[in-house]
């Protein structure tokens, strides 16, 4: 079988950087290399770029479970970087999706 290559970013480290796109590739029996990011999406592989719709609903889920959350409890549970968390929630209650409360945030 020939094996195909995906590229999925322009960073100069190792081309399947995080474990899911990793997992993808191997899923789609490719090499990580060299394909561009359109045939990376045509393939059904996610970039970064596609994933941070995914953060946003997975933040507002959980604080909809876990009202009055911290930007520290939410990295936590989700597993997930505190500070792009922290940045994530000053977006999201600016644009009015979620409400700061007096400790943490709330859904609306």
């Amino acid at each position: 079988m020939k094996s195909r290559s995906i590229w999925l970013g322009s960073s100069s480290r190792s081309r399947s950087s995080t474990p899911a796109v990793a997992a993808q590739l191997r899923q789609l029996r490719l090499a990580p290399c060299a394909v561009r990011r359109r045939d990376a999406r045509a393939l059904g592989v996610q970039t970064a770029r596609s994933r941070q719709g995914d953060t946003k609903a997975s933040i507002i889920d959980f604080l909809a479970q876990h009202p009055g959350s911290t930007a520290g409890d939410l990295a936590k549970g989700l597993n997930l970087n505190p500070g792009s968390v922290s940045s994530r929630l000053t977006q999201l209650a600016k644009s009015g999706e979620i409400k700061k409360a007096s400790r943490g945030y709330s859904t609306k």
